[in-house]
């Protein structure tokens, strides 16, 4: 997808910082042209190793349980950013994602310097997963979570950043979904007034 890539970094921005490895993760589904970077527990792997999160010569290749976890939390970041755009599900988005971080421990580090953090307290690729929340969370602290949303288009949803000063965006790119968007929403506007000015139109002929 990578003209929609292009316009959503050339419109909005991509993600600062370590939040664009989440960004990554939930666009490794490509909606619109119905791809997946997760199509397999090998997929799984070499993505997870190419994004840092993942060190293949110390790890167990993900099985097919691995698997099912990373779409789970793909598919649960999603809701949560969609929400974040103000399309999330009748149901508390965040549910989903709180269960699957419960099957995530987490362990706390102190570093040389004194400095407390959580870090990943299983390995492999549950330990990559555990990295992508553990982003989510420091995102929270820093005041960016908000900001990464997935677009509201449902043929689209996918993750950006909102780098607008109101914090309201709620399409990937204006120039693609957005504009989509209006001319849909015209469309069934005209659409609902189209028979009453047939109605009308007919009374006036019948009236002659």
């Amino acid at each position: 997808m990578a003209d929609r890539a292009d316009a959503a970094e050339a419109a909005i921005g991509q993600a600062p910082g370590r939040l664009r490895t989440v960004q990554a993760f939930v666009n490794t589904l490509d909606i619109e042209e119905s791809t997946d970077e997760l199509a397999s527990t090998a997929a799984l792997t070499a993505w997870l190793t190419g994004a840092g999160l993942l060190d293949s010569a110390e790890s167990e290749p993900a099985r097919e349980s691995d698997l099912r976890l990373a779409l789970d939390l793909r598919e649960s970041l999603r809701g949560v950013l969609r929400a974040h755009a103000g399309h999330g599900p009748p149901r508390d988005p965040a549910s989903g994602l709180g269960m699957i971080a419960a099957r995530l421990p987490v362990r706390l580090e102190a570093s040389p310097e004194g400095r407390i953090e959580p870090v990943p307290a299983g390995s492999g690729v549950t330990a990559a997963l555990t990295r992508v929340v553990l982003v989510a969370v420091e995102a929270e602290a820093l005041g960016t979570w908000s900001r990464l949303k997935a677009c509201g288009a449902d043929d689209c949803q996918w993750a950006f950043y909102d780098r607008s000063p109101t914090r309201n965006g709620c399409w990937c790119s204006m120039q693609i979904c957005g504009a989509r968007a209006k001319s849909r929403a015209y469309r069934e506007r005209r659409a609902r007034r189209l028979p009453t000015a047939s109605r009308s139109g007919r009374s006036a002929a019948a009236g002659a």
